[in-house]
Formats: structure tokens, C-alpha cells, sequence
């Protein structure tokens, strides 16, 4: 345990660290003091906080639907181009077979993948290769499978100059959502439970 390591735990989930709300008290971590006390030993000082307010923090997951994403490399002349035409024709094969999905996004890494046409600007038309990218989410998992079967036929009838990685059809998983809230703390009813082994 180092002061860097502390720290890093310290401002890894922390919003605002003038009010990081704890069972017993709301801790303002501007004032916190850190200083290595010897091997795996660090000591903390100065933390001073407000009243505990009256929620508990709660960490919920839950399940939110299945994704997939799959990939397909074209290469030059005109890789861009490409790789647009076979996210048109594969988006137009998705509607035609009714598969809808809650999201459904694009990318052409090697193009505008960070940054979007927005700032990127129209992308060279001699770029050596673009790798499209594209992924869904949905609630329904047939669908979600049925989208991974769509793209080995697209780099056998779609533009030509595409390479399909070797890892073949993209596995469909499941969404695990995380939703950090507040719950009043009378509506919980605290328990402790001491088992023998």
C-alpha cells in the first residue's frame, strides 16, 4: 500500500470530493492529509465532513437487454466508401428481415472512429484502410444473434477488398447495467447475522 495506491482508490469513484456521502458521515476529501507510515502503511489525517444525510448510497446492476459487435477491414481504393456502402446495405438487410434494436451504432476506425465526422472532417479518400465497426443492443437475444449471422455474408456479397477477422461471427452478450443511487435509509431495515463455520 503505497500513498499513490490510496490515492487512486480515494478519486476512482468519487464525483464531487467536497461531498462523498458515507453511511455516517459526508466526507470532504480536499482536506484529506496522506503520508507513507512505513511498508504497506499509510497514514491519513484532516478528513473533516458534514452530518450523514438521510440515504444510503446503493450500487444496483441489473440486466439491460444483450449487445453484439462485430467488424469488417476494407482496404484501398476508396476503403471510406466501402465501408459506408456495407453499413447502408447491412442497416437496409436488418430492416428487411424486421430486427430492431434499442441502439445500433457505427464507427469507421481508421476514419472518424474518436472523433465522429464533427471534428474529424471528411475522411482522405486514400486512406489505405477502414475498419467498420458496428454493434446493437436489444432486449431480444434471437435478434441480437440473428445481427452476428448478417455480417459474413456481407464480406462475401458486399464490397470488395474486405477482410473478415479470423475470429469469425461476433458472440452476443449479456448488458449488465449499473445505476448508483440514493435509497432512505428508513426504508432499510439493518440485520447482522454471525455464522459459525
Amino acid at each position: 500500500m503505497t500513498v499513490a495506491g490510496v490515492t487512486e482508490q480515494l478519486v476512482y469513484e468519487i464525483g464531487d470530493p467536497r461531498a462523498y456521502i458515507t453511511p455516517d458521515v459526508v466526507a470532504d476529501f480536499t482536506t484529506i492529509k496522506l503520508k507513507q507510515a512505513g511498508p504497506d502503511r499509510v497514514q491519513f489525517w484532516g478528513i473533516r465532513g458534514r452530518p450523514a444525510t438521510e440515504f444510503y448510497k446503493v450500487s444496483i446492476s441489473y440486466t439491460a437487454g444483450f449487445k453484439a459487435a462485430g467488424t469488417m477491414t476494407y482496404g484501398w481504393p476508396d476503403a471510406v466508401q466501402k465501408a459506408r456502402l456495407a453499413d447502408q446495405i447491412l442497416r437496409m438487410r436488418l430492416e428487411r428481415l424486421g430486427l430492431t434494436f434499442a441502439a445500433i451504432h457505427s464507427e469507421y476506425v481508421g476514419a472518424n472512429a474518436c472523433h465522429g465526422d464533427l471534428l474529424s472532417g471528411e475522411p482522405s479518400p486514400d486512406l489505405a484502410e477502414v475498419t467498420l465497426r458496428v454493434g446493437v443492443r436489444g432486449n431480444d437475444a434471437s435478434a441480437v444473434e440473428r445481427f452476428t449471422r448478417e455480417l459474413a455474408p456481407l464480406a462475401l456479397n458486399g464490397p470488395p477488398v474486405v477482410t473478415y477477422p479470423a475470429s469469425g461471427k461476433p458472440k452476443v452478450e449479456e448488458v449488465v447495467a449499473y445505476w448508483p443511487a440514493l435509497i432512505p435509509k428508513n426504508e432499510v431495515t439493518a440485520t447482522v447475522t454471525l455464522r459459525e463455520a
